[in-house]
C-alpha cells in the first residue's frame, strides 16, 4: 500500500514551486517583500495541493486494495 508522506511532501514541493513562479512572475509590490509574498502564497497554495494529494494517496490506495488478494495460513499439524 502506498505511504501517505511522499503524497505530501510531493504536494508541498508543487504548491512551492508554483508560489514561486507566482511570485516571481508579477512586479514586485513596494508593500510586501518577495519573502513575505513567497510565504504567504505558498500558504494559499498548499491547502488545495494537499487536498488533492490526500485524495490522490486515497483514490491510489483504494484501488491497489482491491486488487490485492489475502491469504490465511493454517498452523501445521504436529506429529
Amino acid at each position: 500500500m502506498p505511504k501517505l508522506m511522499p503524497f505530501i511532501v510531493g504536494a508541498v514541493v508543487v504548491a512551492f514551486t508554483a508560489a514561486v513562479i507566482v511570485v516571481y512572475s508579477t512586479p514586485a509590490d513596494p508593500n510586501y517583500s518577495r519573502a513575505a509574498s513567497l510565504g504567504y502564497m505558498t500558504l494559499v497554495f498548499c491547502l488545495p495541493a494537499i487536498a488533492l494529494g490526500a485524495t490522490a494517496w486515497l483514490t491510489l490506495e483504494k484501488v491497489l486494495r482491491g486488487r490485492s488478494t489475502s491469504g490465511y495460513i493454517e498452523p501445521a499439524e504436529e506429529r
